[in-house]
């Protein structure tokens, strides 16, 4: 049978498409082919730090590949973001962020890099944590009554280090001075591990951290935990915020993995989906709970939600900071 060229050509465009969703999907099947690059914006030693590290290292399992970690901290997160939505969107490179970095950050630090609610999509959170403020175990003070008579007598002189300006610590930080009518002298570090050596070394009088960061400092007694953050106590017998006087909703950090908004459906829909399944994974389980972390998974279909309505709290934040000062 003949086929006219007329005919033939017109046939070429619809063969065409057949072909390349065909080539596509087959190279998609085979997503991930090699290890996949995620970007956390801190410093080493931080409680991001360590959760990335235990939930890669079990990840492979569920998605066939390795997920590598590449620290790059500097300037509030912006550095590692930016770099995260400059590359490829082709799902082989991620990032690790919070919501600070991603909702807080655009009222503080706009910036015409980047925008991350039309840059960046969630593939999950991983987990949330609850900051604690924390005090060296040699040190003058043994319960947080102490501290706040201190600073209360001295406003201005206590010393306080953060992870970076209108990071995971410096604004519950903030939020103290400001609902306990507070001040401290603040003193910016390049992330939760080196704001705890400054504790640890002398350098500052006090501090934050999540509780997992500094399990062994406590258990060795090199750091005293004096409240933690939420309505219910983490531990028996230290205060919860709300005992203290500050919110419940103060000192939450959410741990999200996101990817560039062009990354092909499927290969976003895989990645959650090895998520999703390393949740049921008792040794990944143990080793978050041994570290003093939960394991409250979410969806990035359901934290899209939730992103939408931090958006919203973090601008009324900033703002009364803004009239406040």
């Amino acid at each position: 049978m003949k086929i006219s060229f007329k005919y033939f050509f017109k046939l070429c465009p619809i063969l065409l498409f057949f072909l390349s969703n065909f080539f596509v999907g087959s190279l998609n099947a085979d997503y991930p082919e090699k290890p996949i690059t995620l970007i956390t914006p801190y410093a080493a030693g931080g409680s991001n730090d360590l959760t990335a590290r235990v939930f890669t290292s079990y990840l492979s399992d569920y998605l066939g590949q390795q997920m590598l970690i590449k620290l790059v901290p500097g300037q509030a997160g912006q550095k590692g973001t930016l770099e995260a939505i400059r590359s490829v969107p082709d799902g082989y490179t991620l990032v690790f962020t919070d919501n600070y970095r991603d909702q807080l950050h655009q009222f503080t630090f706009p910036n015409d890099h980047y925008d991350t609610n039309e840059d960046l999509v969630p593939v999950a959170r991983i987990n949330y944590g609850q900051i604690a403020i924390i005090v060296r175990g040699d040190g003058p003070y043994k319960t947080w009554d102490d501290v706040e008579s201190d600073a209360k007598l001295r406003p201005g002189k206590l010393r306080i280090s953060h992870s970076g300006l209108w990071a995971a610590l410096f604004v519950p930080e903030w939020e103290i001075m400001q609902n306990l009518d507070l001040r401290f002298r603040m003193i910016p570090y390049r992330g939760g591990g080196p704001a705890k050596a400054a504790l640890l070394s002398g350098d500052v009088d006090i501090s934050m951290a999540f509780p997992a960061t500094v399990a062994e400092d406590v258990k060795s007694g090199r750091i005293r935990i004096l409240a933690t953050a939420g309505q219910e106590r983490q531990i028996a017998n230290v205060p919860s915020f709300t005992e203290i006087g500050l919110s419940a909703t103060t000192g939450f950090i959410h741990r999200i993995v996101m990817a560039p908004i062009e990354m092909p459906k499927d290969r976003l829909l895989k990645v959650r989906k090895a998520l999703k399944e390393l949740q049921n994974d008792q040794r990944y389980i143990d080793t978050m709970r041994q570290m003093g972390e939960n394991v409250e998974y979410m969806d990035g279909v359901d934290y899209e939600e939730v992103r939408q309505q931090q958006s919203i709290d973090y601008s009324k934040l900033v703002n009364s900071i803004r009239v406040s000062k």
